[in-house]
């Protein structure tokens, strides 16, 4: 039986087939048809890879679960493996159709040969999986016709507000994680910097290792960071559990709370709530540009926002954690 604490809802299933998505801090990350978090085991970092789906054990929490692997269900693409028969049938010829060995000829009667007997076929070569932390370089873009620099003037006062979450998943489509280090520098190039804000959910209780990590990074690389617990809330009428852990409020509070304190905001989010804010900003006369990925933005938050919106896409040179790569180490 699985470890479920007391008291935890009867209806949290103990396996599942999840898919999980590597997030910025280095996590495994899962969701339960409800919106649960799963993490997946420590332990089983190095063997679990981005996109892959799994069938899971798992052990719940209240507003959060750890799940220890048991099986893979598809690759990273989406793939479902290959069935071991299916291998089989691919890997080996049938022995009739199979010329002799040393004469390219099939053994007749009479020659020494029985006609029963058959060669026995080759064993099935093992599928080729790639390394687990093989992980391709970026490929030389060529340089964004705008950049940061180009827009800033020496008097502006330039601030930073980074949706987690919401640049998770830009991160994936764009195909690489932001080096946040990196980004304040970027984005601030040519102006003043006045602050940077990065906005995530935590699990209640005891932290998450590689979250607290990646937050003592973001610390230490000048940003203020703003956390919020992830909360579960049980529908009564249909008994549903719904973990909440939006902080889109927390955004433009502080977008609005500081605005005479910048000039320049980057919002690092595509999400179509900030449209109203960034609108009110902009008639304040603050000048307010989005970094999101090019499929990542809706359309309301495009329509608002200052030109031109920095996709990833297009910065990736200057914006990738190279520590990601084989034989590279951030410095």
């Amino acid at each position: 039986m699985p470890d479920v604490p007391p008291g935890s809802p009867p209806d949290d299933p103990s396996e599942a087939t999840l898919v999980f998505r590597e997030q910025s801090d280095g996590r495994r990350v899962g969701r339960l048809p409800g919106g649960k978090v799963v993490l997946l085991d420590l332990n089983w970092l190095d063997r679990v890879r981005d996109g892959e789906q799994w069938r899971v054990r798992l052990r719940h929490k209240e507003t959060f679960a750890i799940a220890h692997p048991l099986e893979r269900v598809s690759s990273g693409g989406g793939t479902p493996l290959v069935p071991p028969a299916v291998l089989e049938t691919r890997g080996s010829a049938r022995a009739d159709d199979r010329p002799d060995d040393t004469t390219g000829e099939t053994p007749e009667p009479g020659n020494g040969a029985d006609p029963t007997e058959r060669a026995a076929p080759a064993p099935p070569a093992a599928p080729e999986l790639p390394p687990v932390d093989a992980v391709e370089a970026p490929k030389a873009a060529p340089a964004p016709a705008v950049t940061p620099a180009d827009i800033l003037r020496p008097s502006d006062r330039v601030a930073l507000f980074v949706d987690g979450a919401n640049m998770d998943g830009a991160g994936r489509l764009a195909g690489y994680f932001l080096d946040y280090r990196k980004a304040q520098q970027y984005f601030t190039a040519g102006g003043t910097f006045y602050a940077a804000f990065y906005y995530t959910a935590v699990a209640a209780g005891q932290p998450d290792p590689l979250q607290q990590r990646f937050l003592d990074f973001l610390s230490h690389s000048g940003f203020i960071v703003r956390r919020k617990a992830l909360k579960a809330i049980r529908d009564p009428d249909t008994g549903e559990q719904v973990i909440k852990g939006n902080l889109d409020v927390e955004i433009v509070l502080d977008m609005l709370n500081t605005a005479g304190n910048y000039d320049v905001a980057f919002l690092f989010s595509g999400d179509s709530d900030f449209e109203r804010a960034v609108d009110l900003l902009r008639s304040q006369g603050r000048r307010v540009y989005i970094v999101s990925a090019r499929s990542g933005i809706s359309r309301e938050l495009a329509y608002v926002a200052d030109k031109p919106i920095f996709f990833l896409e297009d910065h990736r040179a200057a914006l990738a954690r190279d520590d990601r790569f084989p034989g590279v180490r951030n410095g």
